[in-house]
């Protein structure tokens, strides 16, 4: 009855990849009697046949001749955004041409270096999606075996396992032609305000406090779970304010408002459902209005540093503000003039909470 039952998994191994298309000689060559090695064997299978409409495969030479691209500023933008580099080996994808076309058209729009630092965003972003896909599937993992009910599969169970992850991955690339064209709709708007030029905005930070300490005392997955909610609810509050997360860092966000008093609901609301969390401890704010510069999806200048340094001076379940409109934020209480580190001047200030 064991054997029946493994060649009845070998079997739907064997179907689910014919049925993508994978040759027949190629899945009959399957060796199943290496456990560790079938998962990626199948996998290689299946990706090749789901993700690529052409096996072909070229050298770094041949792919800078299809883009119009001189052959080592193809190789620097393909290290910048975070593929190996291949040497001499025909390593890299056919359909790569298309998209360096579209770089060496930048080029010539933009000028090589503003499209090679865009690359570098792009590779950035894109690794931390894929990263972010293997999460899901590691999650969805230890959420079943957590169960009474569940355990993680193994051999060839997990290998369907794997091969249900392939699947499912291949629609992120078709979700991201959409999602992109949504945030690129957004970003449009702005190119009126001549992007690249200084504008005014509200930057916040909300740190967790204690954070490390309930790492300790809970346990890592307890704890990532919670910084999850946490995340969430920062882009939730935020975007509802027309505004955007700009990054996290570590256990703190930081974000960006158009008017200081949306920043500062944005901070008060995310620290009122910390408080509330059964995990996360409290949090702290500091939130400053004032002149940036955007770069490159990141934002710079004298009010991203103010309000850094007024989270690190901010008390737990409060919130420091700085700059024009601050004293008129609701519940905002004047706590004068202090020093901030690596700041020559005293900086007026007010608190929330």
């Amino acid at each position: 009855m064991a054997e029946d039952a493994e060649q009845a998994l070998r079997n739907k191994i064997k179907l689910r990849l014919l049925l993508a298309g994978a040759p027949v000689e190629q899945v009959d060559q399957l060796g199943f009697e290496d456990s560790d090695q079938t998962p990626n064997a199948a996998v290689g299978l299946l990706r090749r046949n789901l993700f690529w409409s052409n096996e072909e495969l070229i050298t770094i030479s041949e792919l800078a001749v299809r883009s119009g691209l001189d052959v080592e500023l193809c190789r620097r933008a393909r290290m910048l955004m975070g593929l190996p580099d291949p040497g001499d080996a025909a390593l890299c994808r056919v359909e790569e041409a298309e998209a360096f076309q579209g770089f060496a058209l930048g080029m010539e729009l933009f000028g090589v270096e503003p499209v090679l630092q865009f690359a570098r965003v792009i590779g950035a972003s894109l690794a931390a999606v894929a990263e972010a896909s293997l999460s899901v599937f590691g999650r969805s993992l230890t959420e079943r075996a957590g169960s009474s009910e569940a355990v993680v599969p193994e051999g060839d169970a997990y290998t369907l396992e794997v091969l249900d992850a392939v699947e499912a991955f291949q629609i992120v690339p078709m979700a991201l032609q959409v999602l992109s064209k949504l945030q690129f709709d957004l970003v449009m708007d702005r190119l009126t305000e001549a992007p690249g030029q200084p504008s005014f905005a509200a930057v916040g930070f909300v740190d967790l406090t204690g954070s490390t300490r309930a790492t300790v005392d809970l346990g890592v997955d307890a704890m990532a779970a919670a910084l999850t909610r946490f995340e969430e609810w920062s882009v939730e509050l935020t975007v509802a304010r027309g505004g955007r997360v700009v990054k996290y860092i570590g256990d703190e966000v930081m974000f960006l408002a158009p008017e200081i008093s949306l920043a500062a609901e944005v901070a008060t609301e995310l620290i009122d459902r910390v408080a509330d969390d059964p995990i996360l401890e409290s949090a702290r704010a500091g939130v400053a209005f004032g002149e940036v510069l955007s770069r490159d999806g990141d934002y710079f200048g004298s009010t991203v540093n103010l309000a850094a340094r007024l989270v690190d001076k901010a008390k737990a379940s409060s919130v420091l503000l700085t700059g024009q409109g601050a004293s008129d934020c609701p519940g905002a209480v004047s706590k004068g003039k202090r020093r901030l580190r690596d700041l020559p001047e005293r900086v007026e200030t007010w608190r929330i909470g």
